[in-house]
Formats: structure tokens, C-alpha cells, sequence
């Protein structure tokens, strides 16, 4: 397929309409003539529920660096939702966050949140990347497989849900972005490729989640509250926790946590009692002065999956795969939405630079983006694997391990600890896990002398 315009590329399709799928439109867009978004859901008009989301009932956490990614591929985005209702509250200072140690100090920084539900965001991106005049949203249509000729992928099979017809898209390059579901390693299967490796590792997290609105004029001092499981030691608080923050709609998002299999319950009784069970009454208080104003609903699928795209030893040209279509993270890190964000800029990048470069999308394109990808994703796999394998009964490829306790894991419990006595400490860690800054920090050789010149009380120390 030739180009026959100012574009170097032809026709790009997208598997996914959700915030990856969306954004990756809005990136590729500059570089091709058409953009076609190929979704099997009708798409509802205003931020809803929808089938091919089930998740974007439950709480959602879109980090600093995620919303700064958002915003330099959708300039206004962040003024322009916060005018639509979501808080922009400041990091750490605006935060209730408790640690195994205790809770961390809370402080002024620079930098601004954006406190938005997954639904009105997925619903705002994709409006923006609908008015992109080369992108277009083909709905109801079920992604079936992919058309490879001599190596190459030039077109997406699919097929009409209304007429049951079907049909193939004709494409120079094919992303896809439909998450966890992805159906990519039998796609490539099918068309005489091996499947790439794939990694599970699942500490039976679950958490449930309901929602209470509050008066307008009803600001407490503080924003988000966020309560870990302390994993070790005895007792509920061991393998539950919670969280809320203020959204749009003066509605705040209430979810009770468990790990290691200690489910919430979906219920609202059970959610209350659950959510009252480890030493701290701020949620059911809330609950009781408000009431809900949405029924509870569970999720139970939160294992981090891998699948080795970048390590497969051949590939077609003209097809990746990103976010949770490559790499599922637990969600209850919050990394999904910037992840798809982060994702969306990277391939956006790599194709430009194709095009400065006067280069095709063959010639190693596909696995040259897919190894950097993979690349970019390994601290982030690293922090939320770490943390879950740490946890009692942890399963690996479906196999219970046992829970390494390894030295790193003691360094980052002290390190911690040392987080609710040194606000530096608290802004650093804060910093990282809103995507902000790399890990280097906690390797600097002054932090570690001073953690372990003061080990044995640094460990000593928890938040009863």
C-alpha cells in the first residue's frame, strides 16, 4: 500500500478502543493517511460501562507521569477534565498513604494528580482522537486474526457482530491494544509462528469497590487515603487494606483490598464488615455519614502476565502488541493507565522516526520496537512482581512458591519505614511510584549506609 499524501504510511489499524487503543491512534496519526480503530463494543456516547471494560468499575489511579505523558499527546487534557469535574490534588502533601511501617508525612511538592474515573477518561480520549480527521472508530466489529503474505502482516481479519459478515482491513501496520483478552499469540499461531513465552505470577489479590458522593462544599484536609496490607505478621491487617480519593462528580471511590486469597466480599454487609476489619474506621465512616451510591462489585483477575513478544525467534513484519496485551500488570499498583499511555508514545516515536529517517515499517521494525518496548516495561514488571512475590502463596506459572525473602525486600521495607520518619525519603518513593523518577535514588550509596547503620529499628518499626 503506498502513501498518497504528506503521510509516509498508509493505513495503520488498531486493535482496541480503550485509553491504549485511543492513544495509540492519536500517535500514529501524524504518520499515516488513515487510522482505523477496530472495536467490538457499540461505544456509549458519555462516560459509561461498557462490555469490553469490565474493570473500569474499579478503582483506577492515573500517576503524575502518566498524566503528563496523556498530556503531550492530548495537549489541555489534564485543565480540560478537571473542568469536567476531576480534582487536581498535590502529591503527597494531599495524601493519606500508610506503609507496613506507618504512615508517610505528608508534604508539599510541584506536582499535580488528576483524580478522574477510568470511564470519563477512556470517554474523553477517545473523543479527542475521534476529531484527529484521518482516525476513525469502526464499531461492533470482532478483531478475528491477522492476513500474513511472505512475512509480512497487510491486513486484520474481522467480522461484522450485527451481519455476521466478514472481512479484512488492509493495513500497513497492526497494533494491538485489546488488552487482556488479546488474542495475539493465537493470531500468530495461526499464521505458523511459535507462541511467545508467557509468565504468570499471581498473589491472589482481589479487592470490591462501591461509591458514596458527598456534599459539594465537603472538603476534609486531606484527598486520597491509601492502607496496605502489612503481608507480615498476624491478623486481618495482614492481608487487607483499602483505599478512596475524590473523583468527579463529588463522589468519592471507596475499595477494600485483600491479598494472598482473603477476597472482599460483594456484598455490601460483607463489604462493610470486611473494610472495618483491620484498624481503621475512616471508610465505614464515610459509608455511614453518606451511604453508597452504587452497589459493590468484585474483581478477582489481578495476576501480572508476560507475554515474550520481544523474545520470539521469528515475527511478521507490520504487527505489535503493547500494553496489557504484552504485559498485564496487577492492577492494584495502579501502573495500567500510564503504562497505555507510555506505550502509545513510544510507538508514536518509533514510527516517526521511521519516517525522518525515510524508512519502511519492514526490515526489523516490528522486532526493533518490540525488544525496546520490552525493554522500558522491566522496571515496572520488576516493581510490581517484587512486591507480589513477597506475599504467602504467591503462584508462579500456576505453581505456589515459596515467598522470598530475599535482601532486597528487607532493604525496601526499611527503606520504608525510614519514608515515614524523613519527608525527602516519603517525596523520593512517592516520586517513583507516580512514575516520576527511576529507582536509582534507593541505590545511592549514602541512603543505603544510613538504612543499615539503623537496620534493626528500622525493621522493628509498624504502623500499630
Amino acid at each position: 500500500m503506498s502513501s498518497s499524501s504528506q503521510n509516509a504510511f498508509g493505513t495503520a489499524v488498531v486493535v482496541g478502543a480503550s485509553i491504549g487503543g485511543s492513544s495509540v491512534a492519536a500517535t500514529l496519526s501524524p504518520h499515516f493517511d488513515k487510522v482505523i480503530v477496530v472495536e467490538r463494543d457499540e461505544l456509549p456516547q458519555e462516560p459509561a460501562k461498557r462490555k469490553g471494560v469490565p474493570h473500569s468499575y474499579q478503582f483506577h489511579t492515573l500517576t503524575v507521569g502518566g498524566r503528563l505523558a496523556l498530556e503531550e499527546i492530548f495537549p489541555g487534557l489534564t485543565e480540560e477534565v478537571h473542568a469536567g469535574g476531576a480534582p487536581k490534588p498535590i502529591l503527597v502533601r494531599d495524601s493519606r498513604y500508610a506503609s507496613k511501617a506507618g504512615w508517610f508525612p505528608r508534604v508539599p511538592t510541584e506536582h499535580e494528580m488528576l483524580a478522574v474515573t477510568r470511564r470519563y477518561l477512556e470517554w474523553y480520549i477517545r473523543g479527542r482522537a475521534g476529531k484527529l480527521g484521518n482516525v476513525e472508530f469502526v464499531e461492533g466489529t470482532q478483531a478475528l486474526g491477522l492476513v500474513v503474505n511472505d512475512g509480512r502482516v497487510t491486513g486484520l481479519k474481522v467480522q461484522n457482530l450485527t451481519t455476521k459478515e466478514n472481512s479484512v482491513i488492509e493495513a500497513d501496520l497492526v497494533v494491538d491494544t485489546s488488552g487482556r483478552p488479546s488474542q495475539a499469540p493465537q493470531w500468530l499461531e495461526e499464521a505458523g509462528y511459535e507462541k511467545p513465552k508467557e509468565t504468570v505470577i499471581n498473589a491472589r489479590w482481589g479487592y470490591a469497590t462501591t461509591y458514596v458522593e458527598v456534599p459539594e462544599d465537603w472538603h476534609p484536609d486531606w484527598h486520597s487515603t491509601y492502607i496496605g496490607p502489612t503481608v507480615t505478621g498476624e491478623g486481618t491487617a495482614a492481608t487487607r487494606g483499602g483505599a478512596m480519593w475524590r473523583q468527579e462528580g463529588n463522589r468519592y471511590v471507596i475499595t477494600a483490598q485483600g491479598c494472598a486469597g482473603d477476597f472482599p466480599p460483594q456484598d455490601l454487609e460483607g463489604f462493610k464488615e470486611y473494610i472495618s476489619s483491620f484498624g481503621f474506621t475512616d471508610f465505614i465512616d464515610m459509608i455511614n455519614q453518606f451511604g453508597t451510591v452504587e452497589p459493590v462489585e468484585a474483581w478477582r483477575n489481578t495476576s501480572n502476565r508476560l507475554r515474550d513478544f520481544a523474545g520470539m525467534p521469528d515475527r511478521p513484519e507490520g504487527f505489535v502488541v503493547v500494553g496489557d496485551a504484552c504485559a498485564a500488570f496487577n492492577p492494584i499498583y495502579g501502573q495500567g493507565m500510564s503504562m497505555a499511555a507510555f506505550a502509545a508514545q513510544r510507538l508514536g516515536n518509533a514510527v516517526g522516526a521511521r519516517k525522518a529517517a525515510g524508512k519502511g515499517l519492514d526490515d526489523g521494525f516490528t522486532a526493533d520496537f518490540q525488544r525496546g518496548y520490552q525493554e522500558f516495561l522491566a522496571p515496572f514488571w520488576e516493581f510490581s512482581t517484587s512486591s507480589d512475590y513477597g506475599i504467602p502463596g504467591v503462584e508462579v506459572d500456576g505453581v505456589a512458591v515459596e515467598v522470598r525473602d530475599r535482601p532486597e525486600s528487607q532493604y525496601a521495607d526499611r527503606l520504608l519505614a525510614l519514608a515515614t520518619e524523613d519527608a525527602d525519603v516519603a517525596v523520593k518513593f512517592m516520586e517513583t511510584v507516580s512514575m516520576l523518577r527511576d529507582t536509582s535514588w534507593m541505590a545511592e550509596e549514602s541512603l543505603r549506609e544510613r538504612v543499615q547503620a539503623d537496620w534493626d529499628r528500622l525493621g522493628s518499626l509498624s504502623r500499630d
